[in-house]
């Protein structure tokens, strides 16, 4: 994802940028627009995944060690307390960790190179132990209640009974008995009170709903039908701490969806929270009661809503000091008197606060900074992200993301890159983006774009998508065409690179639109969609519904017609412009014969492209030297087609790398 930038002069000797050496770029790392470093742009934050005790007498976090990773513990004024390595061998999920009421134990989740099976391992900060809770080789397992009613056991969900369905298992931390409570052959999902009584079961129906059923006696009772059109904005959470509410979103009362209650004893609901301008998320609860307590919500930047009178003031007083008002709370102690914060911003990394409140004024005491997630980044200056409303040709708003390169000048098209989101369902928003940040850097501005199918525009822009794989490649086209109408971009130079289904929005760009883009970089993109129907994980197949909506039914004449259509596969002819793929070996979502058979065609048409092959990776680079030369090799590309600048890869630089050059050459 990431780099460093030139000085003033490049603009004018941009043949001596590939000159520079890192010496004489740290030299100048203070003036603007310098080239900003892989070694301090595209390393793993010094500390992710952080995480409060509920006691909020330690924190926890992900932190770098070299080119690793390490679980890191230490008390609230900063001692150390523990370090736990992650075994180079194993990938780690960066989903956070979570710590057991115990306030001495730490759950993380670790798959093995990428194929996300991941298993439970919980940490023991008072001993430096490490215990494998399931060591069940070749099925997922992750962490799906916890209660302080029962600190030392967890009820988790795990496939290795059947790998299509999760079964639920109560498990103790300290004898390590993994006693199955809930075999399951037909739901897919589950939710247990703070009693860990099972009390909601989810099924996807053959159309494409979902019906939720409330346990009683040991026997589903319907509890709520959710047409299909509003799965992707409906969905239950948790319960109350006193097992007797159940809070959820729904979208089945108007577009964008509302935060409701529902009162299963009594048979009501009660709304929360709704707005008109896009659909929320739960940002914060009481530690105790569990009552909803903030709530996110972000159309064009993010936003954070007190909707309870205890934290209102709060809320603003954050709001006054984090950059421009963006933050989040990550978690807070049962006292609720201390809250771990994030803030964050685009032109800098996350920051990390430990905040100080009278619970019983709900009034501020202290805000005291912890650390930087990267603070040698902070040192040089980065791209302001801008939110921009783009019309598509049938009417729709589309929201988007552009970040300017250093040296735009206005009125002056110049080289553009647009970066696509995966999913579909999924979302760019305004923050901090490596990414883009990289590319703006580099000398090209950066265009990210919310095509329909993107979550958070409410129930009929995500739906727009169903069927309609055409007119999410026509929104990225009509985004070029602003950008271009706009004096943004050259229409000559303009590149398109995403990964997952951003990569299919690639190789689909190349393929159905062969003139618009000079070159894709296609990150574990499906080239072919009656193939991938075929591969992906079982765990998958109960919710194929919403996917054959997408892309059209393969089991059907017509679904399997549309479905071929839209497949780049099938529009090799048209491709003429040049193309790297990047693929992890062990990706369960995109099998490796997507790629496979997209470079082997492009190659018996002598058309330009670069197979690059993680043998030790899944659906994403994890490991920070693969990561590294993923981003090297692709900034290196952009400057061979694009003419922007690129820092030369060093000696020694992509040692314990993986990377395999299967096609082409870097």
């Amino acid at each position: 994802m990431w780099c460093r930038l030139i000085g003033v002069c490049i603009l004018f000797f941009s043949v001596i940028a590939n000159a520079f050496s890192a010496e004489a770029l740290e030299s100048k790392k203070h003036q603007k627009g310098i080239l900003i470093p892989r070694s301090v742009l595209l390393a793993k934050p010094d500390r992710f995944c952080v995480t409060m005790s509920h006691d909020g007498s330690k924190i926890a976090c992900v932190a770098r060690n070299g080119s690793e990773v390490e679980v890191r513990v230490e008390d609230s004024s900063g001692k150390p307390l523990r370090k736990f390595p992650i075994k180079s061998s194993r990938g780690l999920n960066e989903v956070g960790l979570v710590w057991m009421f115990t306030n001495n134990h730490i759950l993380v989740l670790q798959d093995k190179n990428g194929d996300e099976n991941c298993q439970i391992h919980c940490l023991d900060v008072g001993s430096g132990g490490s215990k494998n809770l399931t060591p069940f080789d070749g099925s997922k397992s992750a962490p799906h209640r916890l209660s302080r009613k029962y600190p030392r056991e967890l009820i988790i969900s795990c496939n290795k009974r059947d790998p299509k369905w999760f079964d639920a298992y109560r498990v103790n931390i300290d004898s390590g008995n993994v006693n199955l409570v809930f075999q399951n052959d037909e739901y897919g999902d589950f939710i247990f009170d703070p009693d860990f009584n099972l009390r909601i079961v989810a099924k996807s129906m053959p159309d494409g709903s979902e019906e939720y059923y409330e346990m009683l006696e040991g026997k589903a009772k319907l509890f709520k039908k959710v047409p299909f059109e509003d799965t992707k904005n409906t969905h239950m959470l948790y319960f109350s701490f006193d097992c007797e509410t159940l809070y959820g979103f729904d979208s089945s009362g108007g577009d964008k969806n509302a935060l409701v209650a529902y009162d299963l004893k009594n048979k009501t609901s009660k709304v929360l929270f709704h707005s008109d301008l896009a659909d929320s998320s739960l940002s914060g609860w009481d530690p105790n009661t569990y009552v909803p307590q903030m709530v996110g919500l972000e159309y064009l930047e993010p936003d954070i809503i007190g909707i309870d009178d205890a934290v209102s003031k709060d809320v603003a007083y954050l709001k006054s000091k984090l950059n421009r008002g963006r933050f989040c709370v990550i978690n807070q102690n049962l006292e609720n008197n201390r809250w771990l914060i994030a803030s964050f911003s685009d032109v800098s990394p996350t920051r990390y606060y430990l905040y100080e409140r009278d619970p019983q004024k709900g009034a501020p005491v202290l805000l005291k900074f912890l650390f930087c997630a990267q603070p040698e980044l902070e040192k040089y200056q980065l791209q302001k992200m801008t939110p921009v409303v783009i019309k598509s040709r049938d009417d729709l708003d589309l929201v988007c993301y552009l970040t300017k390169s250093f040296d735009f000048i206005e009125g002056k098209p110049s080289k553009m890159v647009i970066q696509i989101h995966g999913g579909p369902w999924a979302r760019d928003d305004l923050g901090f983006d490596k990414d883009a940040q990289l590319l703006a850097n580099r000398g090209y501005s950066v265009l990210q774009i919310n095509y329909r199918g993107s979550l958070g525009f409410g129930k009929a822009f995500t739906n727009a998508a169903n069927g309609n794989l055409h007119k999410i490649r026509n929104d990225i086209i009509d985004a070029v065409n602003w950008a271009i109408e706009n004096k943004i971009a050259a229409k000559d130079k303009v590149a398109i690179m995403g990964g997952s289904f951003g990569g299919y929005s690639v190789l689909a760009g190349l393929a159905f639109t062969p003139d618009v883009f000079c070159c894709g970089v296609d990150v574990v993109g499906p080239s072919n969609w009656i193939t991938i129907a075929k591969t992906v994980p079982p765990y998958w197949l109960p919710h194929m519904a919403c996917w054959y909506k997408l892309i059209g039914d393969p089991r059907t004449e017509e679904g399997r017609a549309l479905a071929v259509a839209n497949s780049p596969i099938t529009r090799m002819e048209a491709i003429k412009k040049p193309l790297i793929v990047f693929q992890g070996e062990h990706d369960p979502r995109v099998n490796k014969a997507e790629s496979d058979q997209m470079v082997s065609a492009m190659k018996k048409r002598g058309l330009d492209v670069t197979y690059v092959l993680y043998p030790d990776e899944g659906h994403g680079f994890i490991r920070e030297p693969n990561s590294k030369s993923y981003y090297a090799i692709t900034e290196k590309f952009f400057s061979e087609k694009l003419g922007g600048w690129y820092e030369p890869i060093h000696d020694k630089e992509l040692d314990g790398s993986s990377h395999k050059i299967l096609e082409g050459r870097i």
